[in-house]
């Protein structure tokens, strides 16, 4: 697939259409480095789901100044919460000659939708449990690691569990 052709979607990329686009920006990298794809396209990248995306978001785990041009979005680490082992659960979707493209794992995916919260996010983290990639038990276990070091707003990560789950989470944690 051409970049022209890559380009025009109306309807937001498919699981291919990702995988070109990385595939093609991968040849613009020096070999060894790895891509970590986060947010939606990991999740189309990891189970069968209608639900396409505008846009691939990776981890700044690489400098290039043409990732604009692929409709790359690059997300400074530092912003987005994640637990400390998250790469132990990283998966390896790709390896384009060296370059090594894995999806953050979809309990992490659903933890950090938790965290920015929007209705297309919880519907995402429902996606994903429905699919049995992540268990309810796995999420909400994991959940209070999360929730520990998660630096915004309890009341709001605290609803948006609720959202999710359908029951209030509740700790004698106080946000200040």
């Amino acid at each position: 697939m051409d970049l022209i052709n890559l380009f025009d979607k109306d309807d937001g990329l498919t699981k291919e259409d990702i995988l070109s686009r990385l595939e093609m920006f991968a040849k613009e990298l020096h070999q060894g480095t790895t891509i970590i794809v986060i947010g939606a396209a990991s999740i189309l990248l990891t189970i069968d789901s209608e639900r396409k995306t505008t846009d691939v978001d990776i981890l700044n785990t690489t400098r290039v100044a043409s990732y604009s041009k692929y409709d790359i979005q690059i997300v400074n680490e530092g912003i987005l919460f994640l637990c400390e082992d998250y790469r132990d659960r990283l998966i390896l979707k790709a390896d384009f000659n060296g370059i090594l493209v894995y999806t953050l794992g979809l309990l992490d995916v659903a933890l950090v939708k938790l965290g920015r919260g929007l209705d297309k996010d919880v519907e995402d983290i429902k996606e994903i449990l429905k699919s049995g990639a992540v268990s309810i038990e796995q999420f909400k276990s994991k959940y209070k690691e999360f929730r520990y070091g998660y630096g915004g707003s309890f009341e709001i990560l605290d609803n948006n569990y609720w959202a999710v789950v359908g029951e209030q989470y509740i700790s004698n944690d106080r946000m200040f």
